[in-house]
């Protein structure tokens, strides 16, 4: 298994554990996708943001404000959603991730 396969089936492993958890902030993350969709066109009509592929999926790379649990963040604005492809994608919210971390849980020293 690639590491990108690798990298993939655990961030959709822990998004499921946490929409199985958090129903309701999954439906409103699925929500803002519709959103962005909607005014925005399928991520597959974009070029990744970071990178010269074809993008796959739109990743939330602004928060104005705190929406939803750690791993189901969403914003109801649609630019605050980029298109990336799946490796990029994946960079972005592990970055993203780390600097919430460090805001929300700086007692853990991560």
């Amino acid at each position: 298994m690639t590491k990108l396969s690798k990298r993939l089936r655990e961030r959709d492993q822990r998004l499921t554990r946490f929409a199985k958890r958090y129903p309701a902030a999954a439906a409103d993350v699925l929500r803002a996708l519709d959103q962005v969709r909607h005014f925005r066109g399928e991520s597959s009509e974009h070029d990744c943001a970071t990178c010269p592929a074809p993008a796959d999926e739109w990743q939330l790379v602004k928060l104005s404000r705190r929406e939803g649990p750690r791993f189901l963040l969403w914003s109801d604005e649609v630019d605050h959603y980029l298109p990336f492809c799946s490796p990029c994608a994946l960079d972005a919210e592990d970055r993203r991730r780390a600097a919430l971390d460090a805001i929300w849980y700086p007692e853990t020293g991560e």
